[in-house]
């Protein structure tokens, strides 16, 4: 039935773009857009539990009751402010003229019928009135407070982590120099990602990893070799 549901959601929100972009060209953005954004998601999550676990040892006083229910609530709260900062880089970088639209179209496209549920309404109304650097400040301290551990994670993520996402929201429209701009940004912050041999610090399509070194969100070898 999920599944079901998935791939509904992802029918209508395409054939929604389709009106915008032309017959046809909604199903791979729509298919580019949810991947990428999983897989940020996923990598995210990865980095402030497995990673933190790994790196900084077990804190007993981090460890939840529920393993399940905070991974549930952490990559929610990961998902909202990614539909957020897609909607506001697709606003700005002009790949829609309005940024309101494409935050609800994502929100459907993310959450489904979720998205118009009072709490999540209430954040993404606070992620909204606030510019970009609030934006990240605050989403980091929601985060930190639905997954303690990531607490222990290394800052220049949260600084990483809204290139990411647009990056995967200009992957996904084919802007592929806004996508090597806001790559240019990650190597400014952290200038180590552009020595992996495996993958030079290249923007990849949405979707795939690096092995070595994690790109699209690296781990902690990397994160932590400035430090």
């Amino acid at each position: 039935m999920a599944s079901t549901h998935h791939s509904s959601r992802h029918s209508q929100a395409a054939a929604v773009l389709d009106q915008v972009f032309g017959p046809g060209q909604g199903i791979g953005i729509v298919e580019s857009l949810s991947v990428g954004l999983n897989t940020v998601r996923d990598l995210v999550f990865h980095r402030i539990h497995l990673d933190v676990e790994r790196y900084f040892g077990m804190d007993s006083m981090s460890i939840p009751i529920s393993l399940d229910q905070s991974e549930y609530n952490a990559k929610a709260e990961i998902d909202i402010w990614q539909i957020i900062e897609a909607a506001e880089f697709a606003g700005s970088a002009g790949l829609n003229a309005d940024p309101i639209w494409i935050r609800n179209w994502l929100g459907e496209l993310r959450l489904g019928g979720s998205f118009a549920n009072g709490p999540i309404s209430q954040r993404v109304n606070e992620y909204a009135q606030q510019d970009d650097d609030s934006r990240r400040r605050y989403f980091a301290s929601c985060l930190e407070r639905v997954y303690p551990e990531a607490r222990k994670c290394p800052l220049v993520l949260y600084q990483l982590m809204p290139s990411a996402v647009r990056i995967v929201v200009a992957v996904a429209f084919g802007a592929t120099a806004q996508a090597a701009k806001q790559r240019d940004h990650q190597a400014f912050l952290l200038p180590g990602i552009s020595d992996c041999a495996s993958c030079k610090g290249g923007v990849l399509d949405n979707g795939e990893t690096c092995v070595d070194c994690g790109n699209p969100i690296w781990n902690y070898n990397w994160l932590l070799a400035d430090d």
